[in-house]
């Protein structure tokens, strides 16, 4: 056989086999699409499940770290915690990006008239142009025809009953005609009836044949009442991923997550501060803040208290710290005359103010309760 005959033989041979290569790489393929789907739903289903955690654990007043994620079984099994630690920042990433751009686009836009607007005539002047008195009298002309047209429309009405027109009522009589009589009905032995009741569904049927069930749920009957339960042989359902109300604090070595709804977002820094743990810069942030809100300085008590748990000692040894290391001249300290100790901003109070404000606090505040 030439070489001719041997070229198209060869070429139809390649085909056969890519067709059969294809055919073969066929349920492969799909198998690779069904692993994909199931991974990315069990991904969308893992984020639904932390920010539903989050929620929760804001009411209770807990931040929420990535390393709680693992701990309760919320990364799926094709991700370390590391990968699903991203992907849940990023998640929120994306979605504060796109709403701030949609509140962007929504925001309205603010024009600056190019002329002055609702001037009275008497008031306008030699300022008013010859176009505006131009499209003045245009404006004039055609309010006089209006109210002539509603003048001519007034007159055809008179107390309130409409004049009489020969050619409606030459149209409705001839519309009538043929039509029998109420008397007429009743001589012809005709009667008006009501309209039938509607048919009651023929017994048997489903009563919830059309109700539609929240996915992976079926309706079962217990103790002569329908309930829904889980249905154990559904496949995976996709949940509704919502973040709304979802803060990411970043800190030194990693991030924390609240949902402002559920708790403060002062309360959420306090409690970002303590778990840095880093009682210098919590003492600092904790004695500037309340220097420059409330304005008062601030009792070396209320750091024993949640978020913050830091025994005496420690907050007298952080004053230590902050004191001899010349890093926050402004925070001073102040004592009340029975011994309670505060600390203050001078960015924010004056020696003698604070002063004033701890012994209000500590000794006569309590006189007066």
């Amino acid at each position: 056989m030439s070489g001719d005959a041997m070229e198209p033989a060869a070429a139809d041979g390649r085909a056969r086999e890519a067709a059969d290569a294809t055919a073969a790489e066929g349920p492969l393929g799909e198998a690779a699409a069904d692993d994909a789907a199931a991974r990315e739903l069990a991904e969308h289903n893992a984020l639904a499940d932390v920010f539903d955690d989050v929620r929760a654990q804001s009411a209770q007043s807990a931040l929420v770290e990535p390393t709680r994620w693992p701990e309760i079984g919320l990364v799926p099994g094709h991700l370390d915690a590391e990968e699903f630690e991203m992907l849940v920042y990023e998640y929120l990433e994306d979605e504060r990006a796109a709403e701030a751009q949609a509140e962007a686009a929504a925001a309205p836009v603010y024009r600056t008239a190019t002329r002055a607007v609702g001037v009275p005539r008497a008031f306008g002047g030699a300022a008013r142009t010859e176009a505006e008195d131009g499209g003045s009298a245009d404006a004039e002309v055609k309010d006089a025809e209006e109210a002539s047209a509603g003048a001519a429309d007034t007159e055809a009405t008179v107390c309130g009953e409409a004049s009489f027109d020969p050619a409606a009522a030459d149209a409705t009589g001839d519309a009538a005609k043929g039509a029998p009589s109420a008397a007429e009905a009743v001589a012809a032995g005709e009667t008006v009836k009501d309209a039938p009741p509607a048919a009651a569904p023929p017994e048997g049927d489903d009563p919830f044949a059309g109700l539609e069930l929240p996915p992976g749920y079926r309706l079962v009957e217990m103790e002569g009442e329908f309930v829904l339960v889980p249905d154990e042989e559904a496949g995976p359902v996709e949940r509704v991923v919502d973040c709304s109300g979802i803060v990411a604090l970043v800190g030194a070595h990693s991030y924390y997550l609240y949902d402002r709804t559920a708790m403060t977002d002062a309360y959420a820094h306090w409690a970002f501060l303590a778990a840095e743990d880093d009682n210098v810069v919590t003492f600092v942030d904790c004695v500037r803040e309340d220097s420059r809100v409330y304005p008062r300085p601030l009792a070396a008590s209320s750091l024993g208290n949640p978020p913050f748990n830091l025994a005496q000692d420690v907050v007298a040894q952080t004053w230590d710290i902050v004191r001899e290391s010349g890093a926050y001249p402004d925070i001073q300290q102040t004592t009340a005359s029975n011994g309670d100790v505060y600390y203050f901003s001078t960015e924010h109070l004056s020696p003698a103010y604070a002063a004033s404000l701890a012994e209000w606090d500590a000794v006569e505040r309590k006189m007066h309760l």
